[in-house]
């Protein structure tokens, strides 16, 4: 029995101890691999060594999975691996950092913050602390609403399951476009990528057809191959030469890549693709984007003499015979510590491209770079709806329209990089005025007419129903004047602007009409005490009365003059009289036709029937009432009263006695 333990045991010794062997052999075959930069092969590899690993193996492991996850933008899974370290007090390397970089990804921009600085905390010398903070304070403040000025739409018929990105015109009319895809094509592509999971990426295009729809996309088998892979392309301003990223060997030996260039011919076919040598062999460059004159070819490396991770280098020519010369980098103004890539050339003195190390959304941004001339680099971000807290890049622009497209990972899509257009949002904005004509006396609605100038030339007239209401479509930039008219009324006008507006707008107005079966009492007509003479406090009055007469140029009027009954009989029919006629003659003088108006005066005795509106002015009066001296005497106890009764009575009225066909 002690033989068969022993025998036990020592099996269980080596089998511990193979076990422990064998985790730490796939440990150094995942480390080897994730140094090597394929990272989709080396989550595989960690997820099956960290079960078989010791502790502290685990710790250091689990990091670079979560880099893994970090770097191939799966965020959740990463927020998901540095989280479980930082709970269980694994505070290896930048962790805290990199836990705050997937944060502002996911939108957890608070706790970004507190494990940023938890990481300030321990790593005050970090130089990308700040850069970090201005990030995620930008986010915070600008992920709320997209801007109103685009409309942006999943471009659906690009897109698959896989990656597509980075859409480039192929013909000036820009209804043929090029764009890169990982998706699978054809039973033989089933191998993925060590580095990304995807299959290989090839050039695919769409174009726009006769019926205005795009045509299933199709790869471009003439710049596509099984093994190497093609990437980001650029097109010379006359579409006959491609500039494109291509692998220099099998993706399965983790190759670098160049920039090729191939020529079509006038059959729609290509050439052979030829690399060009802007950089030593052993050095990685793509993403190319070429000048409008050619002379100038941006790219992307991440050769020595950078700032940081991937930098944008232009190199130049004299002539588009002539060889490319010696790199340079675009400087410090564009380039950081992060990455930068995508360049993507609008003119000489504008272009775009996508950064991480820039202030931003979080992940890749798209930025805007202008160039003023003997200044230097303005690099602005572009913002929502271009950016998102996801990774977006790859952005063009038809060269006449602020319309294009860009390349985006955010929610929503069908796969993981989809291609998005955008255009310009010119909302319709119009311009209204609604309203109603009604009694001035009863406030009922009336059937009338309504009239509307403007000063471009324009008159529109509409008639009003039993509602009395009206509506009118206006014009920007202009002035209106409205008149409203109805039977037995005086006319009443308004006015109205759309000047100034620069969104769409709905006036209203309500026009209430004056009728004319009674007199119309014109207040604020005063004369001097015992005269005829009008005071010049009366001109406004006055103004008002002949506005009335112009903008009622058919009717007829008597103009009445009353006075109080104090004084004799003939001296107030006389002063009436004259009173009255004294506004006549102002009205004459101001061009108003004398056989349109009759003056009369009525002396003292028409008193002045107190109709409601003057009740509701004076309480003490009661409605109906007459202002007669027996009605005034009630009052002669209290002077303020009897003398506001007499003044009443001392008024002047328009009463239209006809009208002119």
């Amino acid at each position: 029995m002690r033989i068969i333990k022993s025998i036990f045991i020592v099996l269980i010794s080596i089998m511990l101890l193979s076990g422990c062997n064998s985790g730490k052999a796939l440990l150094r075959k995942a480390n080897k691999t994730f140094e090597s930069g394929a990272y989709y092969k080396a989550i595989k590899q960690y997820r099956k060594a960290i079960s078989k690993i010791s502790r502290r193996e685990q710790v250091l492991a689990n990091y670079n999975l979560g880099e893994c996850f970090r770097i191939l933008n799966q965020n959740i899974s990463a927020e998901q691996t540095y989280g479980r370290l930082i709970r269980h007090g694994d505070n290896v390397k930048d962790v805290l950092y990199k836990f705050a970089e997937v944060l502002v990804k996911t939108g957890k921009y608070d706790e970004a913050e507190k494990n940023l600085e938890a990481f300030a905390r321990q790593h005050p010398e970090d130089n990308r602390i700040e850069s970090m903070r201005a990030t995620i304070q930008f986010a915070r403040e600008h992920d709320i609403k997209p801007t109103k000025e685009y409309i942006v739409e999943n471009f659906s018929v690009a897109n698959s399951v896989a990656n597509d990105f980075c859409p480039i015109f192929a013909t000036d009319d820009y209804e043929t476009i090029f764009f890169t895809s990982s998706r699978q094509s054809g039973k033989k592509d089933r191998k993925r990528h060590d580095v990304t999971g995807e299959y290989t990426s090839n050039i695919y295009q769409t174009e726009l057809g006769k019926d205005g729809k795009w045509t299933k996309t199709m790869k471009v088998e003439d710049l596509s191959t099984k093994k190497n892979e093609e990437g980001v392309c650029s097109f010379n301003s006359s579409y006959t030469t491609l500039y494109l990223t291509k692998t220099q060997g099998s993706y399965d030996d983790l190759a670098g890549s160049s920039i090729y260039t191939a020529n079509r011919d006038n059959n729609y076919n290509w050439s052979e693709p030829e690399i060009i040598n802007v950089v030593p062999d052993s050095i990685n460059v793509g993403h190319p984007s070429i000048s409008p004159d050619e002379l100038t070819l941006y790219f992307v490396s991440d050769m020595p003499g950078g700032f940081g991770g991937h930098d944008i280098w232009k190199s130049t020519r004299t002539s588009k015979n002539d060889t490319w010369e010696q790199p340079i980098n675009l400087g410090e103004k564009i380039n950081t510590k992060g990455d930068e890539m995508f360049p993507y050339c609008r003119s000489e003195n504008e272009f775009y491209f996508s950064s991480t190390g820039h202030t931003g959304l979080g992940g890749f941004d798209i930025y805007k770079a202008t160039q003023a001339e003997d200044a230097g680099w303005t690099v602005e971000n572009m913002g929502i709806p271009f950016n998102s807290k996801d990774d977006d890049f790859g952005i063009i622009f038809e060269s006449t329209t602020d319309n294009g497209y860009f390349t985006s990972n955010r929610s929503g899509g069908k796969g993981g990089d989809d291609i998005y257009r955008f255009y310009v949002n010119i909302p319709v904005i119009e311009y209204y005025v609604e309203g109603i004509i009604c009694d001035e006396k009863t406030k009922t609605p009336l059937v009338g007419e309504v009239k509307i100038i403007g000063n471009n030339g324009s008159t529109l007239i509409r008639k009003t129903e039993k509602d009395g209401k009206y509506k009118f479509k206006l014009t920007a930039n202009t002035d209106y004047l409205c008149i409203a008219s109805s039977d037995k009324h005086l006319n009443q006008k308004s006015r109205l602007s759309t000047v100034g507006y620069e969104d769409s707008y709905t006036f209203t107005d309500t026009l209430n009409l004056t009728p004319t079966d009674k007199p119309i009492e014109i207040p604020n007509i005063f004369y001097e005490f015992g005269k005829a003479e009008l005071n010049p406090q009366s001109k406004e009055a006055l103004d008002k009365l002949v506005e009335i007469m112009s903008d009622n140029p058919t009717i007829v009027i008597e103009l009445a003059a009353h006075t109080d009954s104090r004084g004799s009989d003939r001296v107030n029919e006389e002063l009436s009289q004259q009173r009255a006629q004294a506004v006549v003659d102002y009205m004459i003088n101001e061009g108003i036709k004398e056989e349109r108006m009759v003056a009369s005066g009525y002396g003292k005795y028409q008193p002045k029937v107190v109709d409601k509106e003057t009740a509701e002015k004076y309480n003490f009066l009661t409605a109906g009432r007459k202002l007669d001296d027996k009605y005034i005497n009630t009052f002669k106890d209290d002077e303020e009263k009897f003398e506001l009764c007499h003044q009443l009575n001392r008024r002047t009225e328009l009463i239209v006695i006809g009208v002119n066909k």
